[in-house]
């Protein structure tokens, strides 16, 4: 963590290999084929009977499966608004970039966030080990991936996660537009203090805490820390955030007005994803990332039930 930024809302895909288990052929002996082929001359083997019954067993099995695949299907399908399905229908051939930046923009527009979210999404480079790296930055108010968003996922994938950091935006656009941006500023920078105290590879801000400790002004010195990583948050924030500051605000005690005050205390305490990628539980019931990883599941449903 640097000491003017905040953690980034970052969220790490990993790829999982799926193995295919085959089963070892079934080998006939000598002495089988040979009782066969003699209890023909009598009708069918009690062997080929249990045989029989037990493909037509199967077979009823599958048919059964399918049937109740379809009728599972058609009620999810019945669950999707008339809306995604023209979405859909317009992404059905694009890929690459141009499926990336389409559904973005038909997400943004679906989310009504045009002009609040970022304009476009970013690369941050390449993939740390075999883990894609991606985020919203509610300071710069930003959206990027690392290369392998782009080069490694399916296009389900890429719009579940597309739609997950939209979600970020979301939340960040009631904050501001509850009128609590300052709130908000100040909520990441106690978070970003509070982090770098716990942070033992932090040399620089352990070193200063144990004098000011030493000294007996350890909380002068945490007060003085969060407010400079504030005031920096705060500068950055309303320089990236124009067009949000200019939308006319939410009441206070309006469902948005109490889902920022909410998303405020959940920024206070968000606890970003471990060394290797890896989330705790406090960050996975964080009421931000709850929201976010539930809104990208549902997306991400809704893409296969249609797409296949």
């Amino acid at each position: 963590m640097n000491s003017v930024g905040i953690n980034n809302l970052n969220n790490t895909y990993q790829n999982q290999n799926i193995k295919n288990f085959g089963t070892n052929p079934y080998h006939q002996n000598r002495q089988g084929l040979e009782q066969d082929s003699f209890e023909r001359k009598e009708g069918l083997s009690k062997k080929k009977k249990v045989g029989i019954a037990v493909a037509f067993i199967a077979t009823t099995a599958i048919v059964i499966g399918l049937l109740v695949n379809k009728h599972i299907k058609a009620k999810d399908l019945k669950k999707i608004p008339e809306e995604f399905r023209t979405i859909f229908k317009d992404l059905k051939n694009e890929t690459g970039d141009n499926f990336i930046n389409k559904a973005y923009n038909k997400l943004k527009k679906y989310m009504q966030l045009e002009g609040i979210a970022p304009e476009k999404i970013g690369r941050s480079g390449p993939d740390k080990g075999f883990s894609i790296q991606g985020g919203f930055n509610p300071t710069k108010n930003t959206i990027e991936y690392s290369n392998g968003f782009f080069t490694k996922l399916d296009r389900a994938t890429q719009f579940e996660m597309l739609a997950h950091e939209l979600k970020h935006a979301e939340q960040t656009s009631k904050i501001i537009r509850s009128g609590k941006i300052d709130d908000y500023a100040r909520a990441w920078a106690e978070c970003n203090v509070e982090l770098a105290k716990n942070d033992p590879l932090n040399v620089s801000f352990t070193m200063a805490y144990n004098n000011a400790k030493k000294h007996g002004v350890e909380k002068k010195f945490i007060e003085n820390s969060i407010q400079l990583n504030k005031d920096m948050i705060l500068d950055e924030m309303t320089k990236s955030h124009t067009n949000t500051l200019k939308m006319p605000q939410f009441k206070e005690g309006s469902p948005e007005y109490l889902d920022a005050e909410k998303y405020i205390e959940a920024s206070r305490n968000y606890e970003g994803l471990g060394l290797f990628g890896l989330g705790s539980e406090k960050y996975k019931n964080n009421l931000l990332e709850k929201e976010a990883y539930g809104f990208g599941e549902k997306m991400k449903k809704y893409f296969e039930t249609l797409m296949g």
